[in-house]
């Protein structure tokens, strides 16, 4: 005799679509264009060693501002320049970052 309590059954439903399934991804794609990032890194890195001084002035600047703003003016359009040239922009794809490979054992 089942007991009062019981309750049958019921399926469980699916799991909700992942939003990601379609998008194209780069796993495993190469994107040298990323190292492009670096020339911000060094116009800036290098602004004490290169530029370190007030002459010769630069439209009235001192070399070391002028230096700065054109590093500021330069990055900008090197990142877009990056943006632009690596394949997650032109496929539209899915960055792959870790937390996309789903829970680990053990882990938090």
């Amino acid at each position: 005799m089942p007991r009062p309590d019981h309750r049958p059954a019921t399926p469980e439903p699916p799991p909700p679509p992942d939003p990601l399934d379609g998008l194209p991804s780069l796993r495993g794609v190469a994107r040298p264009s990323l190292w492009l990032l670096l020339v911000p890194l060094v116009l800036y890195g290098a602004a004490p060693l290169v530029a370190n001084r007030i002459e010769p002035r630069v439209l009235g600047v001192p070399f070391l501002l002028a230096w700065m703003i054109a590093a500021t003016v330069v990055s900008p359009l090197v990142i877009w320049l990056v943006a632009r040239l690596d394949p997650a922009y032109r496929l539209n794809a899915v960055e792959p970052i870790p937390s996309d490979d789903g829970p680990r054992e053990g882990g938090r």
